[in-house]
């Protein structure tokens, strides 16, 4: 469902629904044989009352088209970047008839040609700095390949990335998505059920699964 589908569904496809006669700040008309009545100094003063509410009204009416015109607008422009974590893991589903097959082939494609030259998959590769998210979006890409057998020279890069910004993930001080510990390891057991050894010292590798141990247990308490 796109932004615009919820803007139209939010106000009536757009239209916006009219008054009922019967609504409050409607006058009814009693029609009666006669002269017409006077106009009074009372009966001004509720047609001048009646004409400001209409006003109001067309101003509301006006301001919600202008502040919906201005939504759509601002919406038509934003790009929402893909996931890499996501896409890597969409790219691991096999068919229903065929566990030798990826379901969606397309995914793997976008991987294959999203790599940065410094062999990590990730959102910002004009920083020098790395992150958790780009460590965890780079295994992640790297398993999926592996997955398929696919892009040897894409999953070699990927590895040695990996192995030289491994202390980031051990660096309990540096901003981590939710649950970092918790996937990474899971990552890294993935990885080893499938014939990927990291380029990383074991004690490294227990390192991590002593931090998702303590995450755990904090977890659990």
């Amino acid at each position: 469902m796109t932004w615009t589908m919820l803007l139209s569904s939010s106000c009536s496809m757009g239209q916006f629904p009219r008054a009922s006669p019967h609504s409050h700040g409607m006058v009814s008309r009693h029609f009666r044989k006669g002269p017409p009545p006077k106009v009074t100094r009372a009966a001004t003063g509720v047609e001048k009352r009646i004409e400001f509410e209409e006003n109001v009204g067309s101003l509301q009416v006006m301001h919600n088209k202008e502040l919906e015109a201005n939504i759509r607008k601002k919406l038509q422009g934003v790009e929402l970047s893909p996931s890499l974590y996501d896409t890597a893991w969409v790219a691991m589903v096999s068919e229903r008839s065929s566990s030798q097959a990826p379901c969606y082939p397309q995914c793997i494609e976008w991987i294959l040609q999203n790599q940065h030259d410094n062999g990590s998959w990730g959102i910002n590769p004009s920083s020098s700095s790395v992150d958790k998210d780009i460590l965890l979006s780079t295994l992640a890409c790297v398993v999926a390949l592996k997955r398929w057998n696919v892009g040897p020279y894409h999953i070699k890069r990927g590895l040695n990335f990996i192995g030289r910004n491994f202390s980031v993930a051990m660096d309990v001080k540096t901003i981590a998505p939710v649950g970092f510990i918790i996937t990474f390891s899971g990552l890294i057991n993935l990885a080893a059920g499938i014939g990927l050894r990291l380029p990383v010292m074991q004690i490294y590798i227990d390192e991590i699964f002593h931090l998702r141990k303590i995450e755990l247990e904090r977890l659990a308490n």
